[in-house]
């Protein structure tokens, strides 16, 4: 029987996943929903073809973690790995903002105040799947294995 950590735990992994892989696809499929996506994070940016090419090796990486997410997310107790994996993926995103605000700035004109909302949402994505992995973990070992 799941717990309610547990069932939280995964539907947020989930999320996570689809937020990758659409993000993913995107950037590999489809130009138009890109420059959405560039518009979501409030960055302006120069289309230049040496630009638009190093977005698909990043969006091939976003694939991948939609897949991590995902496995992830049909059985946490199983994958702690991945789990602990994108808590530290969103605390280094939210350093990232933090450290390099001046750059983020410069290069794509995100405001210093839109890039601190953005820290911020990086940092409770964070917290968030930390505190749950941990209450999933407290109500269920996290090394078991469940019959299928």
């Amino acid at each position: 029987m799941q717990t309610t950590a547990r069932r939280a735990l995964s539907l947020y992994l989930w999320f996570i996943a689809v937020f990758h892989l659409f993000v993913g696809l995107s950037v590999n499929l489809s130009d138009d929903f890109t420059l959405l996506i560039a518009r979501g994070y409030g960055a302006t940016v120069d289309w230049t073809p040496q630009f638009v090419y190093i977005l698909r090796p990043l969006g091939a990486f976003m694939i991948v973690l939609g897949l991590l997410a995902t496995v992830a997310a049909r059985q946490p107790a199983r994958y702690p790995a991945v789990v602990l994996g994108f808590v530290l993926l969103f605390a280094i995103r939210s350093l990232h903002r933090l450290v390099h605000g001046d750059l983020i700035t410069a290069a794509f004109g995100i405001s210093s105040s839109r890039n601190m909302v953005n820290l911020v949402v990086f940092a409770v994505q964070a917290v968030v799947l930390f505190l749950l992995w941990h209450a999933a973990r407290e109500r269920e070992p996290m090394g078991t294995t469940i019959a299928a």
